[in-house]
């Protein structure tokens, strides 16, 4: 089977969406977050599902995983609520991905994850990406919601 490599960017809210909608349910180990203050930079690596490969019959159950990475430029300040912290223990999962105009044409993009937690970038402009490392594994894990891929 061939399996495309998912890798976007994002740089105003309507690509933001894409990102959340890629991955929407994906866990996050806390280990795997971090903010590099120096380089003004963002990084997490999510265990997407392959949303796009559901209803592919050589998968087993249906659904697969993939390692990914998100990556915010150019960010000023990364703060995280109700999750443990940047860098700490355990898992969460991420709800959506939601960005809002702050003072002085600023940027505010925030992460949402279930159980309320969320982590929140400052940037002048979105500068993201998302990209698949690895090749997807079959999944026992089932999302808790399946979002509409086209």
């Amino acid at each position: 089977m061939n399996v495309e490599v998912l890798k976007i960017k994002a740089d105003d809210d309507e690509d933001l969406e894409v990102f959340a909608t890629m991955l929407q349910d994906a866990p996050m180990p806390l280990a795997e977050v971090t903010y590099l203050d120096e380089e003004k930079r963002f990084a997490a690596l999510f265990h997407r599902f392959c949303y796009e490969h559901e209803h592919d019959p050589s998968w087993k159950d249906g659904m697969c995983q993939v390692d990914c990475a998100l990556i915010f430029e150019n960010v000023d300040n990364a703060e995280a609520w109700d999750i443990g912290g940047l860098g700490g223990e355990g898992m969460v999962e991420l709800m959506t991905i939601v960005s809002d105009a702050d003072e002085g044409d600023r940027v505010v993009i925030t992460l949402v994850f279930h159980g309320g937690g969320h982590i929140r970038l400052e940037t002048a402009a979105i500068e993201g990406r998302l990209h698949d490392i690895g090749t997807p594994k079959n999944t026992k894990r089932r999302p808790r919601h399946t979002p509409v891929v086209g």
